[in-house]
């Protein structure tokens, strides 16, 4: 691998970073929106999904545009689009205004996913291997985890300093890095040119039986890693940890699950992507269950490991479906990465009616055993059920 092809995907990595870290804005500044606009509890049930939607929803059509229309638009300017408009969060005076800027910012970052993973892919097999192509799709991929976990905190200090209304002077480093994306972001190389489009629908319905496998696990998967985002706070609370305890978990859960998932890709490319997913699948349950029956540091531990264990597949994910249908790179990326982890934090909400006559506690406990349900249809994907050999590599 050169060198110009090392700082370019070190530059899709650092905007994946800059850009999930506007995307995590929303839920460190809800609670302070919420009383400036006297917003109601089906007011704010609005918001997440709105984001969840235009962010991770549309990512395929997203992809399907990039493979069709762009060479590099939306890996450039999706970041802009983030940042100005999830940057501007706190001037919003009124929930449509809010709305209107939650959608768009969504957009943005939506659109940059498919199209930044298809490249990252494209320039990791250019030596005709693709033998590091598992590690620096996990490079990427974890860069946006930690941008992720990094967003709330950052939020907070710019409030904390210039106050919610100041919320756009933390618009400079996605305006930053669009300069950078367009001065140094090469065009995506298709695979086979224009043909390469025409051929995607043949292409995922010849691998239409291991893609379902591949894709309902990583559905069972995120919907194990939203639902203790967003409910952990609620158990934590009741524990008796202040604010600033239980954002640090929290935090912690996010950073560790980009640490697995950097460490993924390098182990998918020594010991095979489907073996490693089924491992971590096999891992996180008994982790996580552990965590939420324990209590202290010894619960946060291993509420860490169970959060590296669930989250380490997320690039090998996107490499297994990249080379199981062979084009369509961006589409590919977008329905493992948005489309999935979209229809996966949609079933969330199961979490919070469990809650209701569990509690918070049994029910993640409940949520946990999906990563079991992940490795069963793992244990049942091969890569020879494509009934196109040639479009499996």
């Amino acid at each position: 691998m050169d060198r110009r092809t090392r700082l370019t995907i070190g530059l899709l990595a650092l905007t994946h970073l800059v850009l999930d870290s506007y995307s995590s804005f929303l839920f460190q500044l809800l609670p302070t929106l919420t009383v400036n606009l006297s917003l109601t509890p089906t007011q704010i049930s609005w918001l997440s999904p709105a984001l969840m939607i235009s962010s991770s929803l549309m990512q395929p059509v997203y992809g399907m545009i990039s493979d069709r229309y762009f060479k590099r638009s939306m890996a450039v300017f999706g970041p802009l689009i983030a940042a100005v408009f999830l940057s501007f969060l706190g001037l919003a005076q009124s929930l449509p205004v809010l709305l209107l800027l939650v959608i768009v910012g969504g957009v943005g970052v939506g659109a940059f996913h498919p199209q930044a993973a298809a490249m990252v892919s494209r320039m990791a097999s250019r030596d005709g291997q693709g033998r590091n192509q598992g590690m620096v799709m996990s490079i990427f991929s974890s860069a946006g985890t930690v941008g992720y976990a990094l967003g709330p905190p950052i939020i907070a200090a710019s409030i904390a300093i210039f106050g919610l209304g100041r919320s756009w002077y933390i618009l400079l480093p996605g305006v930053l890095i669009c300069a950078l994306m367009w001065r140094y972001c090469p065009p995506l190389e298709m695979a086979r040119g224009t043909a390469a489009v025409r051929d995607l629908r043949p292409a995922l319905r010849a691998a239409i039986v291991p893609l379902s496998l591949l894709y309902f696990a990583v559905v069972f998967r995120s919907a194990v890693s939203v639902s203790i985002q967003t409910f952990l706070p609620f158990e934590l609370q009741g524990s008796g940890l202040s604010e600033g305890a239980r954002s640090l978990v929290l935090a912690g859960f996010i950073f560790f699950g980009g640490v697995g998932g950097f460490f993924g890709g390098a182990l998918a490319d020594r010991f095979g992507g489907r073996r490693v997913t089924l491992i971590a699948m096999l891992l996180a349950s008994p982790l996580l269950i552990l965590s939420f029956l324990t209590s202290g540091v010894a619960s946060w531990l291993l509420l860490m490991a169970g959060g590296a264990a669930l989250n380490l597949p997320i690039p090998i994910s996107v490499v297994m479906a990249q080379r199981l249908v062979g084009t369509g790179a961006s589409t590919v990326s977008a329905l493992m990465m948005g489309f999935a982890w979209g229809a996966g934090a949609l079933m969330a909400p199961i979490t919070g009616l469990l809650s209701r006559p569990l509690g918070f506690n049994s029910a993640l406990i409940a949520i946990s055993l999906l990563p079991l349900v992940s490795a069963l249809l793992l244990w049942n994907y091969r890569e020879g059920h494509v009934r196109q050999p040639a479009l499996a590599t």
